[in-house]
C-alpha cells in the first residue's frame, strides 16, 4: 500500500495542495528545468502589478476595468480546463493522457485566482452600476425602475455569496480531480480512475450551472440593462477555446525549451489539439453570431443597446477586428490537415487565440466605460501582469509532479495513439 499524498502547507496550498511527488515520476517525465522556470514569469508578474498599481493612484477606473478583463481571461480559461479535463474523464479519452497533466496544472488555478480577484471588491462601485444606493431611492433624480426590480438578485452582500459558492465549487472539482491523479502516480490503485470518472460525472453538471450564473454576475452585469440567456454559453465557449490553446503552448514551450516530452507528445496529438481548436473556433462565431442575431431580429430598443454600443464609433473597428482576426483567419489557418500537425504554426495559432481570447474578453468589458473604442497601458500591465503570476504558479506546479499520468490505464494507448 503507497504512503498518503502528503498535503501542503496552508499558504503552499493556494499554489499546489500536494507536496512533491517529483521522486516517484519516471526519468522521462520529470521537469528537468530549475526555478528560474517560475520564478521569472511570477516576478515579471509582479513587476508589471507593481507597475499597474501606480496606474490606479492615476486613474481608478481604467485600472479596475483593466484589472477586471485580464482577471476573467485568467478564470474563463482555468474554467475552460476543467471543463476540457471533465470531458476527457467522462468519454474515457485515451489520446488525451499525455497531455491531462499540464491541463490538471492549468485547473488548480482557483484559490488563487479567489485571492487575486479580492481587489476587485474595492472597485466595485467603478465597476458596477447597480452598486449605487441612490438608483433604488424613489426620491432620487438618479432613481432606476429597472434596476430597482432586480435588487433582490443584484445586491452586493448576495453577489459576494454567490461569489464564494461558485469558488468552492470549482476548487471541490478541481482538487479531487488534481489529487486522485496525483495519487495514481505513486498507487496504481485501478479505483482512481472510476473516482476520477464519478467526480466528472456529477462535477459536469456543477460547473455548468455556476459558470452560467458567474458569467452574469462578473461579466454581464457590467451593464445591468442588458442581459442574454446565451451569455453563459459565450463565456464558456471562449474559455475552452483558450484552455486548448493554453496546453498547446505550454506542451510545445516544454518540448522546445527544455526537450522535455520529446516522443510522447506527438504530431498525432498536436493533431488532434489542432481538431479542437478548430471546432470551438466554429463553435465560439457560431455562438456570437446567435447571440447576435436573436436580438438584431427581435430589434427591442433596450435588448440592442448593447450590440449598438459596440458596433459604433471606435468599438466598430474592434468588433471587425474580433470577425476577422477571432473567426475568419482562425478558420482558413487551421482548416486543412497540414497546419494542425505543425508544431511552428500550432504555437503561433495558439498565441494567437490566447491574444484573442483576451481581446474577446476585453470588447465585452470595456466599452462599459469608454465610449470611443481604443486601449489604455493599464489593459495590458494588468492583463500580462496577473498572467505572469498565473504562468509562474502553474510551472510551480509541473516541476513538482510527473509531466503526464504515469499510471493511468490508457497510457500506453495514449503514448501509441495515430490519427485515422
Amino acid at each position: 500500500m503507497a504512503e498518503p499524498l502528503q498535503q501542503n502547507s496552508r499558504l503552499g496550498w493556494l499554489i499546489d495542495p500536494i507536496q512533491s511527488t517529483r521522486d516517484a515520476a519516471g526519468r522521462a517525465y520529470q521537469f528537468v528545468g530549475d526555478r528560474r522556470a517560475w520564478l521569472v514569469p511570477s516576478a515579471l508578474g509582479i513587476a508589471l502589478m507593481t507597475i499597474s498599481c501606480l496606474g490606479l493612484l492615476q486613474s481608478p477606473d481604467d485600472f479596475f476595468f483593466a484589472y477586471l478583463a485580464g482577471w476573467s481571461f485568467l478564470l474563463t480559461t482555468a474554467l475552460g480546463g476543467l471543463f476540457f479535463l471533465v470531458f476527457n474523464h467522462l468519454t474515457r479519452a485515451s489520446w488525451s493522457v499525455v497531455v491531462n497533466r499540464i491541463n490538471e496544472a492549468l485547473v488548480w488555478a482557483f484559490p488563487l485566482l479567489f485571492v487575486l480577484g479580492l481587489p476587485l471588491l474595492f472597485g466595485m462601485h467603478d465597476l458596477y452600476h447597480w452598486t449605487h444606493e441612490a438608483l433604488y431611492d424613489p426620491n432620487s433624480p438618479q432613481y432606476d425602475e429597472v434596476l430597482a426590480g432586480k435588487r433582490p438578485y443584484l445586491n452586493i452582500e448576495f453577489w459576494s455569496i454567490r461569489m464564494v459558492v461558485y469558488f468552492v465549487a470549482w476548487t471541490l472539482v478541481s482538487y479531487r480531480l488534481y489529487t486522485f491523479s496525483l495519487r495514481q502516480d505513486v498507487d496504481p490503485d485501478p479505483n482512481l480512475q472510476q473516482k476520477l470518472r464519478n467526480t466528472s460525472a456529477w462535477g459536469l453538471p456543477l460547473v455548468a450551472v455556476t459558470t452560467a450564473f458567474a458569467s452574469y454576475d462578473i461579466l454581464m452585469s457590467t451593464d445591468p440593462h442588458w442581459f442574454s440567456t446565451i451569455f453563459g454559453i459565450y463565456f464558456f465557449a471562449g474559455g475552452i477555446l483558450g484552455a486548448v490553446a493554453a496546453i498547446t503552448l505550454i506542451a510545445l514551450v516544454l518540448q522546445r525549451t527544455g526537450g522535455l516530452l520529446q516522443g510522447v507528445i506527438t504530431a498525432e496529438h498536436y493533431h488532434d489539439l489542432g481538431k479542437y481548436l478548430f471546432g470551438f473556433v466554429v463553435f465560439w462565431a457560431y455562438i456570437a453570431f446567435s447571440q447576435y442575431m436573436l436580438y438584431w431580429y427581435g430589434g427591442i430598443p433596450e435588448e440592442t443597446v448593447w450590440f449598438q454600443h459596440r458596433l459604433r464609433g471606435g468599438w466598430g473597428w474592434h468588433s471587425a477586428f474580433l470577425v476577422l482576426f477571432h473567426f475568419v483567419i482562425p478558420f482558413f489557418v487551421l482548416l486543412p490537415q497540414a497546419p494542425k500537425r505543425s508544431r511552428s504554426v500550432m504555437a503561433v495559432m495558439s498565441i494567437w487565440l490566447i491574444g484573442m481570447h483576451w481581446f474577446d474578453i476585453h470588447w465585452m468589458v470595456l466599452p462599459v466605460l469608454r465610449d470611443g473604442g481604443g486601449f489604455h497601458w493599464l489593459d495590458f500591465t494588468c492583463w500580462l501582469g496577473l498572467t505572469g503570476i498565473f504562468v509562474g504558479a502553474l510551472m510551480y506546479r509541473l516541476r513538482r509532479h510527473s509531466l503526464i499520468p504515469q499510471n493511468h490505464p490508457y497510457l500506453e494507448d495514449s503514448l501509441q495513439f495515430e490519427n485515422m
